[in-house]
């Protein structure tokens, strides 16, 4: 597959795939891929390999679109213990067969190891993990960058956590929904230097919205979740585009 590499144009951040600068249009998930190309998309995330890890990526192939292919895994506390060295060898292994089958794929664009796996943020042994195997990603795959996935930045700390024990990670996958438009400045303020992308975007969580007087998180209405879509894409994604 073409090469993709991270350039750096009047001190920002610019994808080039296949000697052309490539700017995401993306869409998380792995349906719909024809109406996406129609509607202007031109990339997918996933948050998994599977066996139909293939024909997915032929079929974006056929539609003119690339793929970030996500590498599952576990949440600390919840099915995996990142102190466990049995344990950390398996997520090796299965990031080494995902790479080594689907390398070569021309709809490849990048590997998002791991998606929210930090819970909290207050365990390094992830951040420690997450950069074994982005040295082992750039080991067995030069030609595509890496990204992990955060929820949020817990207040800056995980931006700071991931500079000092993950730097060989290329990109910063941030999914932020109510606070989506202040990404970026956010993002800067808590020291983030590496290039970040707006992972998951969309209305307020229900865990961001106050609650009704019977205990029910109040709804956005349809206009205002519009109008939040928009201000998260203008502040976080095309305000931050180069010229």
């Amino acid at each position: 597959s073409g090469e993709v590499v991270i350039e750096t144009k009047r001190g920002r951040a610019q994808l080039q795939r296949n000697g052309k600068d490539y700017f995401v249009l993306g869409a998380g998930g792995e349906s719909h891929l024809e109406l996406l190309g129609k509607c202007g998309g031109n990339s997918i995330r996933t948050w998994g390999v599977g066996d139909g890890t293939s024909a997915l990526l032929d079929e974006a192939h056929k539609h003119g679109l690339s793929v970030t292919l996500g590498i599952w895994l576990n949440r600390t506390g919840d099915g995996m213990d990142y102190s466990d060295e049995a344990a950390l060898a398996r997520q090796q292994r299965q990031l080494e067969r995902a790479i080594k089958r689907h390398k070569k794929h021309p709809a490849l664009l990048m590997w998002a190891i791991g998606n929210e796996m930090e819970g909290d943020g207050d365990d390094p042994l992830v951040y420690e993990q997450l950069e074994r195997l982005a040295q082992l990603a750039h080991s067995l795959d030069p030609d595509h960058p890496t990204m992990t996935v955060i929820a949020e930045m817990g207040g800056g700390k995980k931006i700071r956590d991931l500079n000092r024990l993950a730097p060989s990670i290329d990109v910063i996958g941030i999914n932020s929904y109510g606070s989506a438009p202040s990404v970026g400045k956010r993002y800067v303020e808590a020291g983030g230097t590496r290039p970040y992308m707006l992972t998951e975007f969309g209305a307020r969580g229900h865990w961001e919205a106050g609650k009704s007087s019977f205990g029910v998180p109040i709804e956005q209405t349809s206009t205002e979740k519009g109008e939040g879509y928009r201000q998260a894409y203008e502040g976080a994604v095309e305000g931050q585009k180069l010229c």
